[in-house]
């Protein structure tokens, strides 16, 4: 599987290396939002600051008449900084607390046949920047990679518009080296697993009445198999998978902006529930292309 995983993202790197004249777009913001209260306000509300920065960029390049390389980077990282009372009633800051870490990051290999669909193959890496233990932080932990092959279409690819769907047959492999095992030492745990994979993206840019810039991914992923399926208590790992994620970026005066950031995600393995995050505030946003 290792092997597999390295050979594609070789071959995709390399590909991309040799080519020139890319289409280059990025996005990135850094949004804040505050609350604050007097010491004579009454009642049990504490003051609050969140910051999120968040940056999503792509690089897309035909390369031949039947072979085009798109490759997609997005960075998250926020923390919320909260405000308590002691026993003694009087206000102290805790230390800050991690909201957002995110690093994916995606090179696709698009087959263009202009057919009513086109074939694909795609390596994704998912990891965070900081994974924080009871005992230590681990940089980089855990590892996610996934690969998959199928089919793709763009219902529009323009511009300011963009709409593509894709499905396909995926593997993932997660390294987590912060485990620990039977004997008590921390270990690399490694899990692999295959299903399939329905992937929905959709950009917009609008420049009337303020500039905005929109941006949504859909991911849905069904398991089929899972290397330790007989070592599990329970067969949560064969629910689906989903994360949607939304950008919402609109420029109010030179860099400053108003950024709405919306994610819904529903993993049976870690939780029985849907989980979503909300963040809405002012911040700066700059189009680095």
């Amino acid at each position: 599987m290792k092997a597999r995983i390295l050979t594609l993202a070789l071959l995709i790197i390399a590909i991309s290396l040799a080519a020139e004249g890319w289409k280059l777009d990025s996005n990135a913001t850094v949004t804040l939002s505050q609350n604050a209260y007097s010491d004579s306000w009454q009642g049990k509300e504490n003051s609050n600051i969140t910051w999120v920065a968040n940056s999503t960029s792509t690089a897309e390049k035909q390369i031949t008449g039947w072979l085009q390389n798109k490759n997609t980077l997005k960075l998250a990282f926020g923390q919320t900084h909260n405000q308590r009372r002691n026993s003694q009633n009087e206000k102290y800051w805790e230390h800050a607390e991690k909201s957002t870490d995110k690093i994916d990051f995606e090179a696709m290999l698009r087959f263009t046949t202009h057919g009513w669909v086109d074939p694909f193959i795609a390596q994704r890496i998912e990891s965070q920047f900081l994974d924080q233990k009871a005992d230590e932080t681990l940089v980089f932990n855990p590892l996610l990679f996934t690969e998959t092959a199928g089919i793709i279409r763009s219902f529009f690819n323009e511009e300011h518009r963009e709409l593509s769907l894709r499905l396909g047959a995926a593997f993932r492999e997660k390294l987590d080296r912060g485990v620990i095992g039977a004997s008590g030492d921390k270990e690399t745990a490694t899990t692999v697993d295959g299903g399939l994979e329905l992937v929905s993206e959709y950009k917009r840019k609008l420049q009337i009445p303020l500039s905005m810039d929109f941006r949504s991914r859909m991911q849905v992923y069904q398991a089929l198999f899972n290397s330790k399926e007989d070592e599990l208590p329970n067969d949560d790992w064969k629910s689906p998978d989903l994360v949607w994620e939304n950008t919402l970026s609109t420029k109010l005066w030179g860099a400053l902006s108003a950024n709405l950031i919306f994610e819904l995600r529903y993993d049976k393995e870690e939780i029985h529930e849907v989980q979503w995050k909300e963040i809405l505030g002012l911040g700066l946003s700059y189009s680095l292309f």
